[in-house]
């Protein structure tokens, strides 16, 4: 499985190994490493197999967890990392269908609940208990042994994973109430490629809102104003898209019409024009 060295939302999708209903991330990350952690569109179970990580997710109060907790993160969760020491971790990304067909399942056993609202800021510090760390275990056997039908053992286990965090009301809130959660929807519209290009107007209709009320409770639930969220989503797919598409293309593809009006938002988000970032990667790769 390939090793992931830093949280570059461009490597995870290249190297993540995925089965279409869940991504598995493994990270390898060295003393003293620090940066910004995104969870984007779906819940992450986050596992540590060797080390310590500090963390603050969404402005918390900064925590250590180790090998013998795991962190749950709803999506669109912002996170500040740093490595006291050397630490190997494994992330598992769960994605939406599979959430909703073991939740279908076992709704009845379990009582679980409609979707409600969720406070952008929760999210679950648990130890490992005996069952989820036997699946944990599992799941780096089938990896380390790369068996026969991996991806539909790696479903299998992750079914059950999900099984077990369905029984903590906790974990069951963050991994099952967002899906239809009104702003979550909103959220994953506007991060897919065509939300980059709809009016706020159009992603309000999208999510059953009036205008006045979704942009009332996204920046409940987000601190951000719609449309400053979509501006800063916006900017860094168009930052992305510079290493390989013109300025003028990056723009247009991110959602941007007016040129020089991408142009002025990029520069005062970033400090430079997008030409002259552009610029700054090709010196920064000789």
């Amino acid at each position: 499985m390939h090793k992931l060295n830093s949280f570059s939302r461009v490597a995870e999708r290249e190297y993540a190994l995925s089965t279409g209903s869940l991504n598995l991330l493994y990270y390898d990350l060295p003393k003293d490493f620090h940066d910004e952690y995104r969870s984007y569109d779906a819940p992450r179970l986050c596992t540590i197999l060797k080390g310590t990580k500090s963390v603050s997710v969404n402005q918390s109060q900064s925590f250590q967890y180790n090998r013998d907790q795991f962190v749950l993160l709803p999506p669109n969760s912002n996170i500040y990392m740093k490595m006291p020491e050397y630490t190997k971790a494994l992330v598992y990304e769960f994605d939406e269908q599979m959430i909703e067909g073991v939740s279908q399942r076992v709704a009845d056993t379990l009582e679980v609940d409609s979707p409600t609202a969720l406070e952008s800021q929760s999210f679950a510090v648990n130890s490992i208990d005996k069952r989820i760390d036997k699946l944990h275990t599992r799941m780096q056997e089938i990896l380390r042994e790369q068996e026969a039908c991996m991806d539909f053992l790696i479903d299998l286990t992750g079914q059950e994973l999900v099984f077990e965090l369905l029984r903590n009301n906790t974990c069951q809130s963050i991994i099952s109430n967002h899906r239809s959660h009104p702003i979550s929807k909103a959220i994953r519209i506007m991060n897919s490629p065509m939300g980059l290009k709809m009016t706020l107007a159009q992603v309000a209709e999208e999510v059953g809102l009036s205008q006045s009320s979704f942009s009332q409770k996204f920046k409940a639930a987000t601190q951000l104003s719609p449309k400053q969220y979509l501006t800063q989503v916006r900017l860094q797919s168009s930052k992305q898209s510079l290493n390989k598409l013109s300025v003028t293309d990056a723009a247009y593809e991110a959602g941007y019409d007016n040129i020089s009006h991408y142009i002025r938002l990029f520069k005062n988000a970033y400090g430079l024009t997008p030409k002259q970032y552009q610029r700054s990667l090709i010196h920064g790769s000789h």
